[in-house]
């Protein structure tokens, strides 16, 4: 029996104070209608680590604790309240439990049936969902009513999001439905709350305008400066009126937009500081420093991030959390400004128009730094109207950043818009000139086009002038080939008496001798010398018959030579008599037709000239071909000279051969009308004439020429004064 009660009292002080703890705390009396205050004596709070306990385990649940409201070192974000309230009133209250410090709100309580009812409520419950109370859904409130003498028992359910900061202050409230009402009417008609929706709402309106103008800007010039800027004031205005916007447009999905909500201020501070830094736009003499505002901006964004899941993961200090990501936003910041003012130093003028537009805004945000660690580490806070000053502090300071810096860019919008008219003027002014070079071009390729067509034109009439001349030539050259045949023919048959006459004057010649050696010695004396004398003249006469007779034989033969095709057999060939033969046929042929034309000859043969091996009759045309042109010069001028000067002048045609150098030289010089520099310059040209139309075919020197240089690796060259004559050299190699 002693050791049984020993061991009862062991377990006894075991068990005792645990449930002394347990143990339900005071109820709650409501002995006014108003202003009613639930100390931390009257509820105990129970930790739910995971967030998982049940109703049912929570009522059975040992580890309720009476604890104070504010506890730093709280680290769950769903924790359970029990109390019990009793209505002292002899009227019936009707209440509404309220927790404005979390996200969601559960109760559990006793009706006047001793049945349990359930509600919930919470900022991020779709509106739907919200229990209704007259049509009125409240977000932070639930609703329930006591009867005169009632008293009920309440579990209150207080949770936060993953990503909030654990709920470091855990409480409860009770507010009757009258001061509900009262509270609303004093804020709406009294204070003039109405007015904070309406001001706020302006504000939204010309912040939504301010995006829109720059997002048009951005479209326009395409500068990314105000795409930045237009992102950055967008979230400005998520971050600063998310609860507000969350009710008008999000009320069904106010878990996700609070979700998003953790990232708009970073979002917008990154864009924020990245239009201040595409502004200014530093320079490579800034690299480090820009570079160091972009390691700080990422490690900002990296820990933000970070801070979303920490929460819900490991206990985080979220006070220390949070402070450490506004010391980076601060530094980043500074580094900001010592940008700006090394660049403004520098003479940058956007730099200057970014620090006077963020200076304030920095300033504040040092100051309410500085309040954050004074109160964080060494307990100095600061009062309640502190605080309200310091918001509309901080609201006129972005009012300035927002506004300046509008200007700003503004201004640069309007810097961009002359550069860019500008630009559009030297534009047109180089289309212009493009145009002009356009039309003058095509002004240039008409005139080039026009001068082809012109030259194409000449050319096809002067290949149709060759052809007709070409036509000609071969009807020429068949009437010379026909004359040819017929000229040898002629020849042929003068030939055969001339041979006769010569023959026969030869031997009429011996025949003489013989006389004169044999009968005529037997004469006397008297009748011998006249008989001599007779003889004489016969034997001059017969010697002129053979002589002509040989003559009129070698006229003929050259005839027959000429008339014949050009076999192109080369011979030993007497240029000097070859010359002098074809001149005197030249000059005789001439005389044929003019009767009245007479020429003074001077030849000078020189008799060194060596044989020449040549085609014969290719060198006879070339030689016709210039004394026929020596004799038209000098007939020409005769009839261009007035009477007096033409019987004083005396045509003359000068022939000269030499051996000079190991080559023949032929000289053909006459004292004619000569030539001026632009005929001497074409005179060798196929077709090229002087001559009138029908006088010739201006084909004679050009073969001429062909013949001399192609044909047999001569000159023919040409030296002439107009007015005064004409010289043409001939000249071959000996061995050619």
């Amino acid at each position: 029996m002693k050791s049984c009660f020993l061991f009862l009292c062991f377990w006894s002080g075991l068990l005792l104070p645990g449930f002394a703890q347990t143990a339900w705390p005071p109820v709650y009396e409501i002995k006014t209608d108003s202003s009613l205050h639930i100390d931390s004596t009257h509820f105990q709070i129970l930790e739910d680590r995971d967030g998982d306990f049940t109703f049912g385990q929570v009522q059975k649940n040992p580890n309720f604790r009476v604890e104070p409201s504010y506890d730093p070192n709280r680290h769950s974000h769903v924790y359970w309240i029990r109390m019990r309230v009793k209505n002292s009133l002899p009227n019936t209250l009707n209440l509404y439990l309220c927790d404005f410090g979390n996200n969601f709100l559960d109760m559990y309580w006793l009706n006047a049936r001793n049945q349990w009812q359930h509600q919930r409520t919470g900022t991020l419950i779709p509106q739907s969902q919200l229990p209704d109370r007259k049509g009125n859904k409240e977000r932070n409130r639930l609703f329930f009513r006591l009867l005169p003498g009632q008293q009920t028992t309440i579990y209150q359910r207080s949770e936060r999001v993953f990503w909030w900061p654990p709920s470091t202050y855990v409480s409860t409230q009770l507010q009757t439905e009258r001061e509900r009402v009262d509270a609303l009417f004093t804020y709406i008609r009294v204070e003039n709350g109405w007015e904070s929706y309406f001001f706020d709402g302006i504000m939204i309106g010309i912040l939504l305008l301010a995006v829109c103008y720059n997002l048009f800007i951005f479209f326009s010039i395409k500068d990314r400066v105000y795409l930045y800027f237009s992102i950055s004031i967008f979230f400005f205005i998520l971050t600063r009126n998310h609860s507000r916007i969350q009710l008008a447009f999000f009320d069904e999905y106010p878990y996700e937009f609070e979700l998003l909500n953790h990232f708009f201020f970073i979002i917008y501070f990154v864009f924020f500081i990245q239009s201040i830094r595409k502004f200014i736009q530093p320079n490579r003499a800034f690299s480090r420093l820009d570079k160091s505002i972009s390691i700080f901006l990422w490690a900002t964004v990296i820990i933000d991030i970070g801070l979303f899941f920490a929460y819900g993961v490991v206990w985080v200090s979220w006070s220390s959390a949070e402070l450490i990501v506004e010391i980076l936003i601060r530094l980043v910041y500074v580094l900001c400004l010592l940008l700006m003012l090394r660049m403004m130093k520098a003479g940058s003028t956007d730099a200057r128009f970014a620090l006077l537009a963020t200076t304030p805004l920095f300033l504040f945000w040092l100051f309410t730094l500085t309040n954050r660690i004074l109160g964080t580490y060494f307990g100095v806070g600061v009062s309640q109207q502190v605080r309200i000053v310091s918001e509309y502090i901080e609201n006129a300071c972005l009012a300035w950043l927002i506004i300046f810096f509008s200007g700003a860019l503004v201004n640069r919008y309007n810097l961009v818009r002359q550069r860019v008219a500008q630009q559009v003027i030297e534009r047109e002014q180089i289309e212009k000139e493009r145009e002009i070079e356009r039309i003058r071009i095509i002004e240039s390729q008409k005139a080039l086009l026009e001068q082809q067509v012109d030259e194409r034109t000449a050319q096809l009439k002067t290949s149709l002038d060759n052809l007709r001349a070409t036509q000609n030539q071969l009807i020429q050259k068949e009437k010379m080939a026909s004359l040819g045949e017929l000229t040898a023919g002629i020849a042929h048959e003068i030939q055969n008496p001339l041979n006769f006459v010569t023959n026969f004057s030869d031997v009429s010649l011996e025949l003489l001798g013989e006389l004169k050696e044999g009968p005529l010695q037997k004469l006397p004396d008297s009748e011998k010398d006249y008989a001599d004398e007779i003889l004489g003249d016969l034997s001059l006469n017969l010697e002129k018959i053979t002589y002509h007779g040989n003559r009129a034989s070698s006229i003929v033969k050259g005839m027959l030579e000429h008339s014949r095709m050009s076999t192109g057999e080369r011979k030993l060939t007497d240029l000097n008599a070859l010359t002098d033969e074809y001149l005197r046929l030249a000059y005789h042929g001439l005389r044929a037709k003019e009767k009245s034309f007479n020429c003074n000859l001077i030849t000078h043969f020189d008799p060194s000239l060596p044989a020449v091996n040549v085609v014969a009759q290719d060198i006879s045309r070339v030689l016709l071909n210039l004394f026929t042109n020596a004799f038209y010069a000098v007939a020409e001028k005769k009839q261009q000279l007035n009477t007096t000067d033409a019987a004083a002048y005396k045509p003359t045609i000068t022939v000269n051969t030499a051996y000079v150098n190991g080559k023949v030289e032929i000289h053909v010089l006459d004292n004619g009308t000569g030539m001026p520099e632009s005929v001497k310059a074409k005179i060798f040209q196929p077709f090229f004439t002087t001559k009138p139309a029908g006088s010739g075919t201006g084909l004679g020197l050009s073969l001429a020429y062909d013949i001399i240089t192609k044909g047999h690796g001569g000159t023919l060259t040409v030296d002439s004064t107009l007015g005064e004559g004409t010289e043409f050299t001939l000249t071959l190699m000996v061995d050619g």
